[in-house]
């Protein structure tokens, strides 16, 4: 494991960024965050990005943010994805390539309520967000069926969630 990196991935408000802060902090890898990197290389937030250029413009920066893969050694990070970026195939083969895939978890509930504390969600900005979040999982779940591990974060503390994955981790062959 120490040659891989450990990539989570998974629905908006699953917990993937504070899973990966507790990993990184843990393992002694750095943290990259998708969608901080995105940010701060387009300069404005990501629903800024979505207003002005709309979701086809903001997947194609996500996609561009995976060649941070390219630029530290293999096993050096903990890499923290945006929501949407296993719906491309090109984006599941290079992550597939580059690490251990996690996917992260949560009730339709759970996620609103996490999502509605962070903000600036722009895909749930609908009158029924549950509902959404529904049809979005639905939608993703074939691109979300690409991992090795899925920690269901539901109720759990970030450090419960983070030792399921580092005990997994453990037990896979070097």
């Amino acid at each position: 494991m120490k040659n891989r990196n450990i990539i989570l991935i998974g629905f908006m408000g699953t917990g993937k960024t504070a899973v990966g802060l507790e990993l990184a902090r843990r393992l002694g890898r750095k943290l990259v965050d998708t969608d901080e990197l995105i940010e701060e290389r387009a300069g404005m937030n990501i629903r800024e990005i979505f207003e002005r250029w709309g979701e086809e413009y903001f997947r194609e920066l996500e996609h561009k943010s995976l060649d941070i893969l390219a630029q530290h050694p293999p096993g050096s990070l903990v890499v923290a994805t945006g929501g949407g970026i296993m719906l491309r195939l090109d984006n599941r083969k290079k992550l597939k390539k580059n690490g251990l895939i996690v996917l992260l978890t949560a009730s339709p509930r759970a996620i609103l309520r996490r999502t509605r504390q962070s903000g600036g969600r722009p895909l749930l900005e609908v009158r029924d967000p549950v509902e959404r979040i529904k049809e979005l999982l639905k939608e993703r779940e074939p691109a979300y069926r690409h991992h090795d591990l899925m920690v269901d974060t539901t109720g759990k503390s970030v450090k419960k969630a983070a030792g399921e994955i580092i005990k997994f981790s453990k037990e896979l062959p070097c």
